[in-house]
């Protein structure tokens, strides 16, 4: 029966059954868990593979997509099947933290639309802790000093889908899909669940770990991708702005700042035309950039002194990163 799922688990697959296996593997079996794997049209070789997955994970139910849509497009069509009271994602390549589905447990007794949850960043190639900054720590850190302000982060600033546990009639009730990007197809996900969910709760305890892999699609740029980053943050900016939710996400002024370091004039002016379809113009961004600029030096000063004097730094706030 479909109210007996309390979860329901969304996987996305391109072309990586081996490291889906790993996912698979870290989730218990549960009658209470639906895990949903959306396969985004991976080459016959990989397919072949996943079908031989999917005969030992006869539990979970696997959705072979007809044409390669992008990993937005496999989360909506994941987001179809579910049945589950709450709503999860993982990514193929990353893995649950053991015992994690008892921690869930302990919040879905109560009234919350979204619990953020920690995670562990880890380099794929050696499997140890990650060099990379953890934002997920940090915005749960500062949640801790100032819940006001990380409450704020965590609704419009933490843009991945995963880590979250949000309540489906969330989602259901105000028709929240992901944007079907070649990039950043999660960002309009999780600033719309952020704001239309009405209590949330904040969990430091990791139940995830993120794999950081270099030639991810997420580290790589190009000038369609530069292009897309600009639509998805001024449509996100506009939205946050006509509702007046006191937050602007800086990736908006990112593309542009690229732009002038590699002296692509081209894409440049093609940006600002894009930002401009909704209510950015070139002065405004301009304007973003040295603010920014300006923001982070003084944030660098401070934490140089910090050092200095052997004063506690207080938490470093990822706006400035």
């Amino acid at each position: 029966m479909e109210n007996s799922i309390t979860y329901t688990i969304i996987i996305p697959h391109y072309n990586l059954p081996n490291l889906l296996c790993r996912c698979l593997k870290s989730i218990p079996k549960r009658e209470d868990i639906q895990v949903i794997v959306v396969d985004d049209m991976s080459c016959e070789k990989n397919r072949f593979k996943l079908k031989e997955v999917q005969q030992n994970f006869p539990h979970i139910q696997f959705i072979f997509s007809e044409k390669n849509g992008g990993g937005g497009a496999a989360r909506n069509r994941g987001l179809e099947e579910a049945k589950g009271e709450f709503i999860l994602f993982a990514d193929a390549d990353d893995y649950f933290q053991e015992g994690f589905d008892k921690i869930l447990d302990k919040y879905a007794m109560h009234e919350n639309d979204i619990v953020f949850f920690n995670a562990n960043f880890i380099n794929a190639d050696s499997g140890e802790v990650a060099r990379q900054p953890n934002h997920v720590t940090e915005l749960i850190d500062i949640h801790k000093e100032n819940p006001c302000q990380g409450e704020k982060l965590l609704r419009y600033y933490f843009g991945e889908p995963w880590c979250k546990m949000v309540r489906r009639n969330v989602i259901q009730n105000n028709n929240i899909r992901f944007e079907e990007t070649n990039v950043h197809n999660d960002a309009q996900y999780s600033y719309l669940v952020g704001f239309y969910a009405k209590k949330i709760a904040v969990c430091a305890d990791s139940i995830y770990n993120y794999t950081i892999r270099e030639n991810s699609v997420s580290r790589i740029n190009s000038d369609d991708r530069i292009l897309v980053r600009v639509r998805v943050f001024a449509k996100k900016n506009q939205f946050l702005r006509d509702n007046d939710i006191d937050f602007f996400d800086k990736m908006l002024i990112w593309p542009f700042r690229y732009c002038k370091k590699q002296n692509k004039h081209d894409l440049y002016k093609k940006c600002v035309n894009e930002a401009e379809k909704y209510g950015f113009d070139e002065k405004f961004i301009n304007r973003m950039i040295r603010q920014h600029r300006i923001k982070k030096i003084c944030h660098t000063f401070k934490h140089v002194i910090s050092k200095i004097f052997g004063i506690k730094e207080s938490q470093r706030n990822p706006m400035y990163s």
